[in-house]
């Protein structure tokens, strides 16, 4: 079903919707009236009023990185070492575990974070980055586009005006001078529910902003093809801003400045297990991707073959956790132009970046 929707409508819905959600699963969960979450939904398994001093409470995605970091036997070394535990959960929307207290840190894009954080009070920092936006732009293999400005008028399929898509608008603005936001004369909207790759393929779409690994068997049989050359949105925003080589924050790890202060260890340690995770990725992609198929939706040897190349010249995952003055610099200025254009809310939480490593003696 095709979506004319403003992103400016979708924002503040989305943002409704989940608070809505989140004093539902309060209630659920007794919490007191006064101290409602303001979004998403609780999962079971981190339905626990407080976790133990010793314990890091992690919400995020199911990632290669962490099952790598279980299996390993890593995690219990790191573990060992530090006299400290993990307790990781895979909810439907991390955010809501942060805010409800059922977390201490997620895995979150960041564009994200100022949607969601709309009228919560709460005052959420980002600690550490874990990924650059990784999503691509695709065609049908028979469109001569080579851009979107080649789709103009076209059907754009996307799983959410969220995150990839409002960094996608900052690109097709500054790039073409085109407007792929609200109630846009330039475009319209299909928000796909059954795959945007799919979505493309069967004829239901001109275009889409689509995950490579989501969308990998649409990739690996041609039937879907790249624009930009294959560049992601966040190499794309950076050679725009002319800097080619410092990326966006997208995925990043995000706690509440209460708890950063008050747990500088457990922070500290916390980046270098990561840190450890991404030199592995960084050295042993192609391995990962093999060992862990499911976690990066392949399924086929096509597959694995397409990803791998594809992750060789567009590897999305951050080559250090640890924030720069560079990052707190390009993602403020990301936040004001997105604010600025309506796409997010003039009154919403942006997260702090901070880019000093945490010690024992606290501070920023």
């Amino acid at each position: 079903m095709k979506q004319n929707l403003t992103s400016k409508r979708v924002v503040r819905s989305a943002a409704t919707l989940l608070l809505a959600a989140s004093a539902m699963a309060a209630a659920a969960c007794g919490a007191d009236a006064g101290n409602q979450p303001p979004a998403g939904e609780v999962p079971p398994e981190t339905q626990t009023p407080a976790a133990d001093a010793d314990t890091i409470r992690f919400a995020l995605p199911s990632e290669p990185l962490w099952q790598w970091l279980v299996d390993s036997g890593t995690l219990a070394e790191w573990e060992a070492e530090h006299g400290l535990r993990i307790e990781a959960s895979h909810p439907f929307r991390p955010f809501t575990a942060l805010v409800s207290g059922h977390a201490d840190i997620i895995l979150i894009d960041a564009l994200d974070v100022p949607v969601f954080s709309e009228g919560l009070g709460s005052d959420p920092v980002i600690i550490g980055k874990y990924a650059s936006d990784r999503s691509i732009a695709a065609i049908k293999r028979t469109s001569q586009a080579t851009d979107f400005a080649g789709v103009v008028e076209g059907q754009i399929a996307m799983e959410s005006q969220l995150g990839s898509t409002l960094l996608w608008s900052l690109i097709v603005e500054q790039a073409h001078s085109l407007d792929l936001s609200e109630e846009s004369p330039d475009f319209d909207f299909i928000l796909a529910t059954s795959g945007v790759g799919d979505t493309v393929e069967r004829g239901g779409a001109d275009a889409c902003i689509c995950l490579p690994d989501a969308s990998v068997a649409n990739l690996s049989s041609g039937m879907l093809r790249p624009l930009y050359d294959g560049k992601s949105a966040s190499q794309i925003y950076a050679e725009l801003s002319g800097q080619p080589n410092d990326r966006l924050l997208g995925e990043v790890f995000l706690t509440e400045r209460e708890w950063f202060r008050a747990h500088p260890n457990e922070i500290g340690a916390f980046l270098e297990l990561w840190e450890t995770a991404v030199g592995h990725w960084h050295a042993h992609y192609p391995e990962l991707i093999a060992a862990y198929p499911e976690l990066l939706s392949v399924q086929t040897q096509q597959d694995v073959d397409w990803l791998t190349h594809h992750i060789t010249g567009h590897n999305w995952i951050t080559p250090s956790v640890y924030l720069t003055g560079g990052d707190a610099r390009a993602y403020a200025d990301a936040v004001k132009r997105l604010t600025e254009r309506g796409q997010l809310p003039a009154d919403a939480i942006a997260p702090s970046v901070i880019t000093n490593r945490p010690t024992p003696a606290g501070g920023e």
